[in-house]
């Protein structure tokens, strides 16, 4: 297409797309890569549901009606690339531009879940992995661009170097060039045209076999289980090998369980040795139950009375900056999944406009804050149908972002509590914000933090007599005052530490002043409001 127009930096990360279901349209962009297909089509729906039965679409642009060249108007361009994601991204007036609907599921094209035994495909390599089954293999396939079909090579395969070798294949009729008969060989196709989504995880661990990457850190764990969970728990963790070898084990019966990661996520080298059990991190892995929740904060044990906190400390503590003639912080919120934040309800009141909103993650210091930074806007804000004020209970308010996030060391989910709480389980708590570090100050420059104790519903409504403290609130504080949440820490995390994992157990909401005697904090008690919040977001990811 020879069309004329400012090019715009490729600056919004569309690296999750691959992965994930995007149904967003973007209007006046041009979303580049190699056009294969173009025909005419009555509308953007349609351009779209084009792409999605088509093998190797991975995103389109449509010419509208008004678009400013008559020839080329109402014309459907079919895209791809080899990452899966556009090369380049312009503005451009009259075009409207989205993805594939392939990753939600909405394909018409056919699901072949078969797998061949003893049988090789021929296409064009993409790339070759090592994998220690056909399935983990299959799942691969499905979520690397391009892949259409595979080949696994199986541990007794002719050729030693060539075992447990995953090849992936596409070709340009969208099926294998050649079938071929290959003793030892598994072979099928990407499940990415199916209906039923298929995790990016490998949840089965496989005895006898030793994963080897670099060498992130040797622990000791009580079985194999464990070290997946340990593996899950560290955020570099890709796959991980345990050792049963009585001689590799302590004196307290636990074995060394080894974490290691590559460049693209599969061993650099499997091998059989008796006595070993490997596995991958469960990090991808996500149920409407409960989500996997990934963090390993740097702990270090103003907030009133708090000290500053450090880099990567509380990552999923996150800035909510209201837009409009100025910007500045608001609130703080937590990260809870990729693409939600759950802050508190009287942050929103009156401002429930999505487009007012910025939110920014892996923030120390709001210094740090200028046009270049990178924040995400507000798709969606969800308030509990409850809510009437914060002192009435229900403050809570969730927000969907505009895309998915990646989780990083600086940016990670904060854990949902079980629905029957561990409130009294907790070894630690802290609250963290840049609110007032006095009653009548001002927004804080570095994320403050504090560590206070929870105390009972009891002893809370004796100090607050003019209220009614229900379950639905969490109280913590010191009697004699002088730490605490202020003005600003809104909608923040009180985050609470169980079994060597922190959990969101509260969201800051209430209180008579700030870090007086005798009147503690009131917070959101988020273990009566699992069950809302993991319905809320299954109903709108659907």
């Amino acid at each position: 297409m020879a069309w004329n127009s400012q090019t715009l930096s490729f600056i919004v990360l569309f690296s999750s797309v691959r992965s994930a279901c995007n149904k967003e349209i973007y209007e006046g962009l041009d979303m580049q890569g190699d056009n294969y297909n173009v025909t005419d089509a009555e509308s953007y729906l349609q351009c779209q549901k084009r792409c999605t039965n088509q093998n190797h679409c991975y995103f389109f642009t449509y010419t509208t009606a008004s678009f400013h060249q008559i020839d080329l108007r109402q014309k459907c361009y079919l895209k791809f690339s080899g990452t899966g994601t556009p090369v380049q991204i312009r503005h451009l007036v009259g075009v409207v531009s989205g993805f594939s609907l392939k990753r939600c599921q909405l394909s018409e094209l056919d699901c072949r879940m078969d797998i061949f035994q003893h049988q090789e495909f021929s296409g064009v390599v993409l790339t070759t992995v090592l994998t220690p089954d056909a399935n983990v293999c299959r799942t691969v396939c499905t979520y690397q661009p391009n892949c259409l079909f595979f080949t696994f090579r199986g541990p007794r395969w002719v050729v030693r170097s060539e075992r447990y070798t995953c090849q992936m294949m596409t070709s340009k009729s969208g099926l294998p060039d050649a079938f071929k008969e290959g003793r030892n060989a598994m072979s099928g196709f990407s499940l990415r045209n199916c209906r039923k989504a298929t995790p990016a995880c490998h949840t089965p661990t496989f005895p006898s076999l030793n994963f080897l990457g670099t060498e992130l850190s040797v622990e000791y764990v009580n079985g194999s289980k464990a070290c997946q969970q340990l593996c899950t728990d560290t955020v570099q963790c890709q796959f991980f090998t345990y050792s049963t070898h009585k001689t590799w084990c302590n004196r307290e019966g636990k074995c060394k369980c080894y974490l290691r990661m590559t460049t693209n996520g599969s061993p650099y080298s499997i091998t059989s040795e008796n006595g070993m059990v490997s596995g991958y991190s469960l990090r991808l892995c996500q149920t409407k139950a409960n989500p996997v929740c990934v963090q390993e904060p740097k702990m270090n044990s103003r907030i009133v009375g708090g000290t500053n906190a450090s880099h990567a400390e509380w990552p999923w503590q996150v800035s909510l900056h209201l837009k409009l003639s100025t910007q500045s912080h608001m609130c703080g919120g937590s990260i809870i999944r990729d693409q939600w934040i759950l802050t508190a309800a009287h942050c929103t009141e009156d401002l429930l406009i999505t487009q007012v909103w910025r939110v920014y993650s892996g923030i120390l210091k709001l210094s740090e804050i200028n046009e270049s930074t990178p924040f995400f806007k507000v798709q969606e804000i969800i308030v509990h149908p409850k809510y009437l004020a914060s002192e009435q209970g229900y403050d809570i308010v969730l927000m969907k972002l505009d895309r998915p996030m990646n989780f990083s060391v600086l940016q990670q989910p904060l854990c949902l509590p079980t629905e029957e709480g561990i409130n009294t389980k907790y070894t630690e708590c802290w609250v963290t914000g840049w609110g007032y570090t006095k009653e009548r100050g001002q927004v804080e420059d570095t994320l403050q933090k504090v560590k206070i104790p929870l105390i009972s519903n009891t002893e809370c409504q004796s100090r607050y007599q003019d209220y009614r403290i229900t379950d639905k609130m969490l109280c913590a504080g010191y009697a004699e005052g002088g730490m605490d949440a202020c003005k600003g820490d809104s909608g923040g995390p009180l985050s609470c530490k169980y079994q060597n994992k922190w959990f969101l157990a509260g969201i800051t909401s209430w209180g008579e002043g700030c870090a007086r005697p005798g009147q503690p904090g009131v917070y959101t008690n988020v273990a009566e409001f699992v069950e809302w919040i993991l319905e809320t977001i299954s109903s709108i990811d659907k």
